[in-house]
């Protein structure tokens, strides 16, 4: 087997994680949302369609730029696959534009997550959540996993925007 080729199949691979690290995000932020619209009342938190319609808003502007990037990570596997069995116009221009805006997409999600993030932690202290640790433990872990598996993902698509350009040679011994 070329070495060159395996390199492109790892890219394929690097893609593939990044799938299923954003499928993971997807069961975490459905476990915040449900921690944040249930779970917080039981602390003291009272409905407000202020907090909510800002939590809301930030949420809905998440959601379509997470699925947007795993879509485009998803068809950024074929231009990779294509150029690992022969190096084309097709596979070079796609095989870095399309992580490159799965890049952007990931990047527009992440600052999403630390609006409404920003907004969760500021926002519910006047509609009577308390700043405790007893509501944290069960968040922050849940927020934290959240970030880290984003930038990850967001890391991750750098490899094959710039493997496709060809500005890096990864070589494998």
């Amino acid at each position: 087997m070329d070495f060159k080729n395996l390199a492109n199949y790892k890219t394929v691979l690097i893609l593939l994680s990044v799938v299923v690290l954003n499928m993971a995000v997807f069961v975490l932020l459905g476990q915040l949302n449900d921690f944040v619209h249930s779970d917080l009342y039981n602390y003291g938190l009272v409905f407000s369609y202020d907090w909510a319609e800002e939590v809301w808003h930030y949420n809905l502007l998440f959601w379509p730029f997470l699925i947007g990037a795993t879509v485009l990570a998803v068809c950024a596997i074929i231009p990779h696959y294509l150029h690992s069995k022969g190096v084309s116009g097709f596979s070079k221009l796609f095989g870095f534009l399309v992580p490159a805006l799965a890049l952007v997409y990931q990047g527009l999600s992440i600052f999403y997550l630390s609006r409404m993030d920003f907004a969760v932690r500021t926002l519910l202290y006047n509609y009577g959540i308390p700043s405790s640790f007893d509501w944290s433990v069960t968040y922050d872990p849940i927020v934290t996993a959240t970030y880290v598996l984003m930038v990850i993902s967001l890391v991750a698509l750098i490899i094959p925007a710039v493997r496709s350009l060809e500005i890096i040679k990864i070589e494998v011994e």
